[in-house]
């Protein structure tokens, strides 16, 4: 978590803003597009940020801003639930195929083909 804030339960959204380094407005929109940063309201209607959500507001900053992600990058990257998902868990993880049995099959095959013509 950034250094500048002091620990607490809850942030409010200029806190959040501040240590991010992004202006309120962007807070506001990133929680249009990411299911995993609703801050909850008080009474007032002031957002309030746990830390959880601070964390992952920086981590989207990072995303975003350093790495060069788009927002859809960014949905990939993190799950709705607020899960970082590691860049190698993105590929398809398809079981090793023994391409030595596909191949004796497609043989085996052939010669019935070629016996049949």
């Amino acid at each position: 978590m950034a250094s500048t804030l002091t620990e607490k339960i809850y942030y409010k959204i200029g806190e959040v803003a501040e240590a991010a380094g992004v202006r309120t407005s962007v807070l506001r929109f990133w929680e249009t597009e990411f299911p995993f940063l609703k801050p909850v309201k008080s009474s007032s209607g002031q957002r309030l940020y746990s830390k959880n959500e601070v964390d992952l507001v920086l981590q989207v900053k990072h995303l975003l801003y350093d790495e060069k992600f788009t927002i859809e990058g960014v949905k990939k990257r993190i799950t709705p639930k607020g899960k970082l998902i590691n860049a190698e868990d993105l590929f398809d993880s398809t079981p090793s195929i023994d391409y030595s049995e596909v191949l004796k099959a497609v043989r085996k095959e052939l010669k019935v083909i070629r016996d049949l013509l």
